[in-house]
């Protein structure tokens, strides 16, 4: 498969890099940091650019098959950037005609445990999360065959292939709370090879 990842020098970006090359896709690494991926041997192709900038978008999303969207904003201040830069995406993905996309986002928008520590959390990263959720309502709202994940807390530990998947509206009722880039990254390449999830949000988290 031909697809283009964008946040692809991003931790969780870079996992789905190296293991998407051992499953034999062909990817398109798009990011404004070319330097980081002198390491990652056998792309496709590397675009360096601006995911506001639509003429940047559009070489790279040019004959793909699908797109994984990676993208967000840690500014504590209120920004639209996250939903900005996925406009500029969708409407060259529609343009050339790509219609699969993965957005991942974040299980902080509406994870009901652990319940102590979610409401803190979620005041911390509020105009983050407000940004991801405007994003979220515009993808869902096309006709895109879209799919959006919410990882769980993530975190650098190795691949344990062993994860829960809850969809749309169920949530995980008990823990652990968290995920590795590693697997995360696993879920994103094998929900984009079956073709699963289309038009519904899914949540990740390792299983016991």
């Amino acid at each position: 498969m031909r697809f283009t990842v964008v946040g692809s020098t991003s931790p969780t970006g870079l996992q789905v890099l190296e293991k998407g090359i051992k499953r034999g896709h062909e990817i398109t690494a798009f990011t404004r940091r070319r330097q980081k991926l002198a390491h990652i041997q056998g792309l496709e192709a590397v675009i360096q650019g601006n995911g506001l900038d639509p003429a940047d978008v559009k070489k790279a999303v040019a004959g793909q098959d699908a797109v994984i969207a990676i993208v967000g904003s840690e500014n504590k201040k209120a920004v639209t950037e996250t939903t900005d830069v996925m406009r500029t995406i969708m409407g060259e993905m529609q343009k050339a005609k790509v219609n699969r996309l993965l957005f991942v986002s974040s299980y902080l928008l509406d994870g009901n445990r652990p319940r102590i520590i979610l409401p803190l959390i979620r005041r911390i990263y509020r105009h983050s999360l407000a940004d991801l959720r405007s994003a979220e309502q515009f993808i869902s709202s096309s006709s895109t065959d879209w799919t959006i994940v919410r990882p769980t807390a993530l975190n650098d530990n190795t691949e344990t292939n062993k994860v829960r998947i809850v969809r749309n509206e169920d949530y995980f009722q008990s823990g652990p709370y968290e995920i590795s880039r590693s697997d995360l990254a696993n879920v994103l390449l094998d929900v984009l090879e079956r073709r699963a999830d289309i038009q519904s949000t899914i949540k990740v988290a390792w299983a016991k």
